[in-house]
């Protein structure tokens, strides 16, 4: 049975981030990954160590990272101030896509993305993921500069003025979600006869 090479697939990027017209060669690249979703998970299995924070390449003009979040999690709105390829390889999401306004954001569409499939977002988009309550969803994630430097923006809500991203906050949420739901799982204390017991881990594979 194959494994994604992780190697190969950051090789490949690297290359397509300096095409001509890079967006599309990323595309190609991320929907030619999903489309074996089953070696992609053999390369990333769930339970999800807690430890991995899933970055696969971070440049000052690439950062490629396998994102895993647990079922029913949302991100909170924000953008990313540069161009996203975004490809599922496993679980559904849900982008609710919002733009700006004279007084703030507005939604201005929803797009479901499932498994093989890919969301390209530009860099002034703003949006939200929504994972389905039915189980965790999987994503290759490919951006055209680090957002993880990057100074972004988040929003409350649609009434609210936009405040500084913390990625901490999230980091805090996901940690939350994915203990909550299974998609990690951690030692527990040692048991009485000196050996150690791992906290069980249902996640859904929706």
């Amino acid at each position: 049975m194959s494994i994604f090479d992780t190697d190969e697939f950051v090789a490949g990027c690297l290359e397509a981030s300096r095409a001509a017209q890079p967006v599309s060669a990323l595309r190609l690249l991320v929907e030619r990954a999903i489309a074996v979703p089953e070696a992609i998970e053999r390369r990333f299995p769930v339970p999800v160590d807690p430890d991995d924070d899933g970055i696969l390449h971070q440049s000052a003009d690439l950062l490629i990272t396998c994102a895993i979040f647990p079922r029913g999690f949302a991100t909170g709105i924000h953008d990313h101030s540069v161009p996203a390829v975004l490809g599922l390889w496993a679980g559904v999401e849900d982008n609710w896509l919002y733009r700006r306004t004279p007084t703030g954001i507005e939604l201005s569409a929803t797009q479901r993305v499932g498994c093989g499939e890919v969301i390209v977002l530009d860099a002034d988009a703003i949006h939200e993921v929504r994972v389905s309550a039915s189980g965790w969803s999987g994503g290759l994630h490919v951006y055209l500069g680090d957002i993880l430097a990057a100074d972004r923006s988040e929003w409350a809500d649609v009434a609210s003025t936009a405040t500084r991203f913390d990625p901490d906050d999230q980091e805090r949420r996901w940690m939350a979600a994915a203990e909550s739901t299974g998609l990690v799982q951690r030692p527990q204390a040692p048991r009485h006869d000196g050996t150690s017991a791992l906290a069980p881990s249902t996640p859904s594979s929706g």
